[in-house]
């Protein structure tokens, strides 16, 4: 429980949380892109890799097949995502350019991954089956982290969405659509807008998620083609 603090007039609870004053406490901050949408393609995930994002493809937990574009790619990259049981995971592979490496682990979701020191030649992505297998998570060249407005909660934790915010490039339009999916159940709208240029919503009561559930920020109607949008939210995470 956030407990108030004589010598800070203003109490933050976000802040406590940022610095971890509050225990068993952490803020998740999910940030995406998609740089392309069409008209004739939305609805799209706010993620990098195109398309609606393939929660299908992560069914079951699974090897993960990391490889770029480039030859010249050969530093460490980390997957952050959950195993089987949706508990937090993380691993470190070293990437041998246009070869794929396989994690140790097997993923049931991967919603982060970070390159190395510096940026990425080329496009790095993570995929199943096999190298040449549906992608989950992908950087694009120079960024060295994957921009992706999807995210899973960790058994065991229960989500509370603070902000939610998206933005469309200069003279267009777009729906927004945030969809939550309980396991076992289908995805169903949790949020939705209408935004020119930039959206932001600040809950005033934090939108409580709860354990293993699937966030997927999308975007539909957008006013023209090659739509660039970003999607951004922030969660507080509470271990149960």
């Amino acid at each position: 429980m956030y407990q108030f603090h004589p010598e800070r007039p203003t109490p933050n609870p976000y802040l406590d949380v940022a610095r971890l004053v509050i225990p068993n406490s952490k803020i998740v901050h999910k940030f995406g892109a998609n740089f392309d949408i069409d008209q004739a393609t939305d609805p799209e995930s706010v993620w990098t890799g195109g398309g609606l994002y393939p929660w299908a493809s992560l069914a079951s937990a699974q090897t993960i097949y990391c490889i770029s574009t480039s030859a010249s790619d050969t530093g460490t990259l980390t997957l952050e995502g959950l195993d089987a049981n949706y508990n937090e995971q993380s691993e470190t592979v070293t990437l041998t350019g246009t070869s794929a490496v396989t994690t140790t682990n097997t993923f049931l979701r991967v919603f982060r991954m970070k390159y190395g020191d510096s940026g990425n030649v080329g496009t790095v992505t993570a995929r199943v089956t096999s190298g040449t297998g549906t992608v989950v998570a992908q950087i694009d060249a120079a960024y060295a982290q994957t921009l992706m407005a999807v995210y899973t909660v960790p058994a065991g934790h229960t989500g509370y969405m603070a902000a939610l915010d998206a933005t469309i490039d200069s003279n267009k339009n777009c729906q927004i659509l945030m969809y939550h999916r309980l396991v076992g159940k289908p995805f169903r709208i949790a949020h939705i807008a209408e935004a020119t240029g930039h959206y932001r919503y600040d809950y005033h009561a934090p939108l409580r998620i709860p354990e293993k559930t699937d966030i997927d920020i999308r975007i539909d109607d957008v006013s023209g083609n090659d739509s660039r949008v970003t999607a951004n939210f922030d969660i507080v995470l509470i271990r149960d």
